[in-house]
C-alpha cells in the first residue's frame, strides 16, 4: 500500500485535489490518502481527519480568532505525516498551513510536492524563500509562474490548469444565455455573511432599471443551504452547479478568486467583488503586491473585469456597473475576446494526468 499526506482547504483546493487523486489512483492502484479534504476528495478515497467546512476560512484576523484550533490540528497532521509510513506531503494550495506542514515533513526527510502554487508573486519575495527551503517540487498551474518561482532555486513545472479538465469549459457551442444575472458569494460562511447582503441591495436597483431580468446563486456544497435561504428572498434562483449557472447566464457579480477564472472560461461577463473584516483587508492592501485582485485581470495584465473592493464593493456602485455591462453589446463582446485569450494562455486539458506523472517521478514509485 502506498500512502499519500494530502491537505486541500477550501472548496475549489477540493475539487482540483479530487481529480488529481483520481489521476494517481488509475496509476498507482493501491495508493492510499490520509490528510484534509472536502467531500469530493473523500469521494476519491481520502480519510480526512476534519471537515473543509472547520478549516475553510481566509483573512488574517479570521484565522487568529481560531489560533487554538488551528494549532492543535497542525500538531495532529505533523503526527500523522511522521508516523504513517507517507511516501510524499501533497499540499493543495492554501499556504498558511500547508506551508508551516511543509516546513515539518520537510525536517523528517518526506519528499514534498507542492500542487497550484501559492500566489507568492502576489505578496513578494520573502515567502518564496521560505517556500524554496520546504518544496521538493512545485506543480504549477499558471505558465508564468514557472520563471517566477525558479528564480528562488525551485525545481517547477507547468502541468496546466486542472479547470481545463472539467467538459463544460472545452464546449465549443455558446450556450442560450437566459435573461439572468448569477451571483456567486464564495464558499466560505464568512465570505458569504459579508457578501450576499450587498449583492441582495444591488439585485433590488437593478431590478428597479431592468425589470424583465432574474436572479439567482451559487451555493457551496460544503455550506448548509439554510444558510442561503434564511438571506436571499424567496423568488432568486438556487444553483448547486455555478458552472452551469455561469454557462447560461447573460452577466454576473463574482467573489475574487478561483470562481473569477471559472466565470471567464463560462465565457460570463461579470464585475469582481470582495468585502472582508476592516482588520484583513488594511493588513492585505498593505502587503499584496499586484494592482489586480481577479485573476482574470492578474492574468491579462490589465483591467479585464471591473473590480469593487471593501467599502467600494456597495449596491450603487454594482448596479451601476452590472447595468452598463448588459446594456453594452459591445463591451460583453470585448469582456469575451479577452476570456478566449485567457483560456488559450493556460494550455490544454489534462493537468491532472500530468501532475500525477509528475509526482510519481519525482518519489520514485515504480508503477
Amino acid at each position: 500500500m502506498k500512502r499519500i499526506f494530502i491537505v486541500a482547504g477550501d472548496t475549489s483546493g477540493d475539487a482540483h485535489a479530487a481529480k488529481l487523486m483520481s489521476a494517481l489512483k488509475v496509476r498507482i492502484p493501491d495508493v492510499e490518502f490520509i490528510g484534509i479534504g472536502g467531500s469530493l476528495m473523500e469521494k476519491e478515497g481520502l480519510q480526512s481527519i476534519v471537515s473543509l467546512h472547520e478549516i475553510s476560512v481566509v483573512g488574517f484576523w479570521e484565522v487568529a480568532k481560531r489560533y487554538s484550533f488551528f494549532k492543535q490540528l497542525l500538531k495532529k497532521c505533523e503526527y500523522l505525516i511522521e508516523h504513517s509510513d507517507v511516501e510524499c506531503f501533497l499540499p493543495v494550495d492554501y499556504p498558511g498551513f500547508n506551508m508551516r506542514l511543509s516546513v515539518f515533513a520537510k525536517k523528517k526527510n518526506i519528499p514534498v510536492i507542492y500542487y497550484i502554487a501559492p500566489q507568492l508573486w502576489a505578496w513578494g519575495a520573502a515567502r518564496a524563500e521560505k517556500l524554496a527551503k520546504c518544496v521538493d517540487k512545485l506543480l504549477v498551474v499558471f505558465p508564468f509562474e514557472v520563471e517566477f518561482f525558479q528564480k528562488f532555486g525551485i525545481t517547477t513545472e507547468f502541468v496546466g490548469h486542472p479547470l481545463l479538465d472539467n467538459e463544460i469549459f472545452s464546449r465549443e457551442n455558446e450556450l442560450h444565455r437566459e435573461k439572468r444575472i448569477a451571483f456567486l458569494p464564495g464558499s466560505r460562511t464568512q465570505e458569504i455573511k459579508k457578501h450576499i447582503p450587498v449583492m441582495i441591495q444591488t439585485a433590488e436597483l437593478i431590478k428597479k432599471q431592468l425589470p424583465d431580468y432574474h436572479f439567482a446563486i451559487a451555493v457551496s456544497p460544503s455550506i448548509d443551504l439554510t444558510v442561503y435561504t434564511k438571506m436571499i428572498p424567496s423568488n432568486w434562483e438556487i444553483h448547486s452547479n455555478s458552472k452551469a449557472l455561469m454557462r447560461t447566464s447573460q452577466v454576473g457579480i463574482v467573489k475574487a478568486g478561483t470562481s473569477t477564472l471559472e466565470a471567464a472560461l463560462c465565457m460570463m461577463p461579470f464585475v469582481t467583488m470582495y468585502k472582508t473584516s476592516p482588520l484583513s483587508y488594511h493588513i492585505s492592501k498593505h502587503l499584496i503586491k499586484l494592482p489586480f485582485i481577479s485573476l482574470v485581470n492578474i492574468l491579462a495584465n490589465k483591467e479585464v473585469v471591473p473590480e469593487v473592493i471593501q467599502n467600494n464593493a456597495n449596491a450603487d456602485v454594482l448596479a451601476q456597473l452590472v447595468v452598463e455591462l448588459i446594456t453594452n453589446q459591445e463591451k460583453q463582446a470585448q469582456m469575451q475576446d479577452e476570456f478566449m485569450k485567457i483560456h488559450a494562455l493556460l494550455g490544454s486539458s489534462g493537468a491532472s494526468a500530468r501532475a500525477a506523472e509528475a509526482i510519481i517521478q519525482t518519489i520514485g514509485i515504480v508503477v
